[in-house]
């Protein structure tokens, strides 16, 4: 069971390189040994695709076997990879911070040292194998459709508006959606290679979207990202439903079907989380971003989530899966007779505000010590990924980008005027660090 995820970010070509890769690729497999699988994936984009090859020549020179999954979502591949009995997966994919950039996820059953050495190479007659994975996305499908209330979904003949980013999911989603008995509309966004658009949807993506939802009176819209481990709901109004309003509807979901039990989020979750978990008496882990996965396998959690937009069921699979996310909320729709507009309204949504500003990363430390000595006194501190401070009716979290020389802040409160001076006081003290 994938417990561990380490991502690796950076330009390609330049911090990212063909040697980097394989040297990478080399390291790993000298952890494994000789004689291990290892499975592979990317996604659509020709950067991910020369990475992917150097990675796994890398990996055949330490003697690891590689099934290579070719242009495949992350949630598929997870799913079928212990039908070729490996502990150890890895993905391709354009980052979500730069259109520049790649991002290299490992997904390990156990800690990797990942560290800088030499890495050894196998003798000639060695080397691993290369071999091709096939129909592997019937499995999937068999499986999510074994896990959901088909019929149920069936009997409402859903109309859904589907956004898979430059088509990659295209044939695959309304291929599973068809099976569940809904019409699909599917747009296909432009090559973001041409425009530079991050893998996030941007304002004109999702203006698009939501039009294209309520034009053609769509039950709900979806936009999946580029490798299909998250994903943004609009409802049939057009609206599109903010992440952690998504994650309170599924933590109660899961918490009604199990009776309770553990939620895990990251310390980004609203203050609705909280209300929600506790009104269905169950327990909620708020963890660093990189470390919800395996909160959630060590808690035996019943449902578990983060920004943006990744949701796990681990009553299905213990990775971030925006598939069966979508084919979830659909049961839920139809379980409870209602629209995605209403069970909105059934989560509180307090105002919010998130910004980032620019900070050298030798001086990070320092600004989460300074606001941490300013609200030390009579306050909850959390620093467990960074910092947050929770109070009565408001939380703020300071968080250090593990990429970039930047520091997010995430404010929220129960209060619009009490938001807005949190907001200015942390400006102040960061700008004065």
């Amino acid at each position: 069971m994938v417990k561990y995820i380490y991502d690796i970010r950076g330009e390609v070509n330049s911090e990212i390189t063909n040697k980097f890769a394989s040297h990478l690729g080399t390291v790993i497999g000298n952890y494994l040994g000789p004689g291990e699988s290892v499975v592979l994936g990317r996604d659509f984009n020709t950067p991910s695709q020369m990475i992917k090859r150097s990675i796994s020549t890398g990996l055949m020179s330490a003697g690891i076997n590689v099934m290579d999954f070719g242009i495949a979502p992350i949630p598929v591949i997870h799913y079928v990879m212990n039908l070729y009995q490996t502990k150890v997966m890895v993905t391709i994919a354009e980052s979500d911070l730069r259109p520049q950039d790649v991002s290299i996820k490992i997904f390990s059953t156990f800690v990797i040292p990942l560290e800088q050495r030499h890495g050894d190479k196998v003798a000639w007659n060695c080397i691993g194998e290369l071999r091709y994975a096939h129909e592997y996305r019937e499995e999937y499908i068999k499986a999510v459709l074994k896990k959901a209330a088909t019929k149920l979904i069936k009997s409402k003949s859903f109309l859904l508006v589907a956004d898979c980013e430059m088509g990659m999911s295209a044939p695959f989603t309304p291929k599973l959606l068809n099976k569940l008995g809904c019409e699909t509309v599917t747009i296909g966004f432009k090559d973001t290679k041409h425009d530079f658009n991050f893998s996030k949807p941007g304002p004109e993506r999702l203006s698009l979207d939501s039009e294209v939802t309520t034009t053609v009176g769509a039950d709900i819209g979806i936009i999946l990202d580029n490798d299909l481990d998250g994903v943004t709901f609009i409802d049939e109004c057009g609206n599109i439903v903010r992440d952690q309003t998504i994650l309170g509807i599924f933590a109660r979901d899961a918490l009604i079907r199990e009776h309770g039990g553990t939620v895990v989020s990251s310390v980004v979750a609203s203050m609705s989380l909280d209300e929600v978990v506790s009104q269905y008496e169950g327990k909620l882990i708020k963890t660093s971003v990189n470390q919800v996965l395996k909160e959630v396998i060590d808690n035996d959690a019943v449902f578990g989530g983060d920004e943006p937009g990744m949701y796990v069921f681990p009553e299905f699979q213990t990775c971030y899966d925006a598939i069966f996310a979508m084919v979830r909320m659909l049961e839920i729709l139809a379980r409870e007779d209602t629209t995605l507009s209403k069970l909105t309204q059934e989560i509180a949504e307090y105002p919010r505000t998130f910004f980032t500003l620019e900070c050298e990363h030798e001086k990070k430390m320092n600004v989460i010590n300074t606001i941490k000595n300013s609200f030390e006194f009579g306050e909850d501190i959390n620093t467990v990924d960074g910092l947050r401070v929770e109070m009565e009716d408001s939380f703020i979290l300071v968080r250090p980008s593990r990429f970039e020389p930047l520091i997010r802040i995430y404010i929220e409160s129960k209060s619009s005027k009490k938001l807005q001076k949190l907001t200015a006081s942390i400006k102040r003290i960061i700008e004065n660090v």
